[in-house]
């Protein structure tokens, strides 16, 4: 049902995050038939689009990827949001009790990873490197899944809409303290003798 209920939850979140409260989807469940698929989008889109169409910086030459480096970065990628998806969630059941809910890590996983949907979708556009039209596209999915954030806490985490509402800017924060670590991270590893190898034409 995890692949239904993500699509469900584009056009019809209240009522789709209704229906995840009531499946009780275990952690294995929720990555064995969603993340591990919809995980995998953005890191295979990145790939055809840095090996296979590459980018251009103003008007000047195509840059693309080896073939080798593109694939090593992708699946570092594609591990670190699955991690990421994981300890977010440890986050949110560790900050729950603040707000007077009590889930378990399956409903935090679930909610982090079905928020994280249109995100995923967004993804497709890395295989047409474009800069303002996947930063435009970008932009759009990070509003959507907000939305879809701020309508799940109080449904999957059982508390009324004004804890909710403190409760969801709470996760964003951490979710923007992940992201700029992740950044950090990446200049480390760029600047540590792992850089990718470039062509150009």
């Amino acid at each position: 049902m995890s692949l239904t209920n993500a699509f469900a939850l584009l056009y019809g979140p209240t009522k789709e995050w209704g229906n995840i409260g009531r499946q009780k989807q275990s952690i294995g469940h929720i990555y064995l038939t969603y993340l591990i698929f919809f995980a995998a989008i953005p890191p295979a889109a990145a790939f055809v689009g840095s090996t296979y169409v590459g980018w251009q910086i103003g008007s000047g030459e195509t840059h693309t990827l080896t073939s080798q480096s593109a694939l090593y970065l992708s699946v570092i990628a594609y591990i670190a949001i699955l991690v990421a998806v994981f300890v977010l969630s440890l986050f949110i059941q560790w900050m729950a009790k603040t707000y007077g809910a009590k889930p378990g890590l399956a409903e935090c996983v679930n909610l982090t990873a079905y928020s994280f949907t249109p995100l995923f979708l967004a993804g497709f556009l890395g295989a047409f490197p474009i800069l303002w039209l996947d930063m435009l596209v970008t932009l759009f999915a990070i509003g959507m899944s907000v939305n879809l954030l701020f309508k799940g806490v109080p449904q999957l985490m059982g508390i009324n809409e004004e804890k909710a509402f403190l409760f969801s800017s709470s996760i964003l924060t951490v979710a923007m303290v992940s992201l700029v670590g992740m950044l950090a991270i990446t200049v480390i590893f760029w600047g540590s003798g792992f850089s990718p190898v470039f062509h150009t034409g």
